[in-house]
């Protein structure tokens, strides 16, 4: 288990999906990409972003940055929280679904569409909550 956005994270997280979720059964052959903007990560108040991109239910890629922008790639969707919303959904205290409705995560894009992908995205929410069990404070 590993600290939420640390590059350990990421590279576990990626194991994890190619190794554990089938792109069919999973993640029902979804080809999308997502931005997600961390908004006040303590204890220096920082904003990191992590993207994930997949094709055909195979993960693509999956990058951490830290900082306001993320240029590297164009992500169809962009979904912007605080870290404690984050942090929530990762400890499966809240869906992704709620948080989205609730408009505690705030989706530049389609939100209708968005929605629609929450439940092929549910396999990486699960993947991400396996290996995540430290957060800052």
């Amino acid at each position: 288990m590993v600290k939420f956005l640390s590059e350990e994270w990421i590279e576990i997280g990626k194991n994890y999906m190619l190794e554990k979720l089938d792109p069919e059964k999973d993640l029902r052959s979804i080809t999308t990409s997502l931005l997600g903007v961390v908004e006040h990560i303590p204890p220096d108040d920082i904003t990191m972003n992590f993207y994930l991109e997949l094709e055909d239910g195979k993960l693509k890629d999956f990058i951490v940055n830290t900082g306001n922008t993320f240029e590297e790639k164009e992500a169809i969707y962009e979904v912007r929280g605080n870290y404690g919303t984050y942090k929530s959904v990762l400890k499966g205290e809240m869906s992704l679904g709620i948080a989205v409705l609730k408009n505690r995560l705030k989706v530049k894009g389609s939100k209708l569409q968005a929605l629609k992908l929450i439940k092929p995205l549910d396999g990486v929410i699960v993947a991400l909550t396996e290996i995540t069990d430290e957060f800052e404070d």
